[in-house]
């Protein structure tokens, strides 16, 4: 091999190493920036898992007039419920979210990255261990276990989870991603979300709510 084309053999060895590094960093930016959104959206939904406590019927059908003691056995409710450990399930997989010519928002105008949302052609797996409870909560998957159970495992489920693919731009400072939350069998909503990323910390800078049920 001549001096020439062993310096081009070098050359295409050190191009290619630096296309493997740059591919590689930017996977673990997006698979770190994923979890700490799943990971912050999780606890952010977490408090709304909070039941109404119920108070006995009139004898004669009238409204009820709540008591000091009601509105104290009330805040008692409310604080056990959000103290208490929770089972928090997940659908197994991020999913591809609708087609953008079904859908308009009012919520972002960039254009851009949110098309990217919608160009997504494959789900992703969700990895449970790399969520953070912040609560200590109970972190599962739902399975075709729970679909088959009683009101479909929510007896024994506080809330499920189900994450659509999330579009980052360059830096990995906005994202866009679409989110299913579920309490019961009849009761769920799917809602639009963007975030910022401002002194690495991801914050909620727009939601808009797409179903309900």
């Amino acid at each position: 091999m001549n001096v020439n084309k062993f310096i081009k053999y070098l050359f295409l060895i050190n191009i290619t190493f630096f296309i493997s590094c740059k591919d590689s960093n930017f996977q673990e930016k997006e698979e770190e920036s994923v979890y700490q959104i799943v990971s912050y959206l999780t606890d952010n939904l977490r408090g709304s898992i909070v039941l109404d406590p119920s108070f006995p019927p009139t004898p004669d059908g009238s409204e009820y007039n709540h008591t000091t003691q009601d509105s104290l056995r009330s805040y008692k409710y409310f604080y056990k419920q959000t103290i208490r450990k929770k089972t928090i399930a997940f659908t197994s997989e991020m999913f591809v979210p609708m087609n953008k010519a079904d859908f308009n928002s009012n919520c972002f105008k960039e254009e851009k990255l949110l098309s990217s949302l919608f160009s997504k052609k494959e789900t992703r797996k969700i990895e449970i261990n790399k969520i953070t409870s912040f609560k200590k909560d109970s972190l599962i998957y739902y399975t075709d276990k729970h679909k088959k159970m009683l009101g479909r495992g929510f007896i024994e489920i506080d809330m499920l989870l189900s994450f659509s693919r999330i579009s980052f731009n360059k830096d990995y400072s906005k994202a866009f991603l679409i989110v299913g939350v579920t309490y019961e069998k009849l009761n769920s909503f799917t809602t639009l979300i963007y975030l910022e990323k401002k002194y690495g910390v991801w914050k909620i800078k727009c939601q808009e709510g797409l179903t309900i049920s």
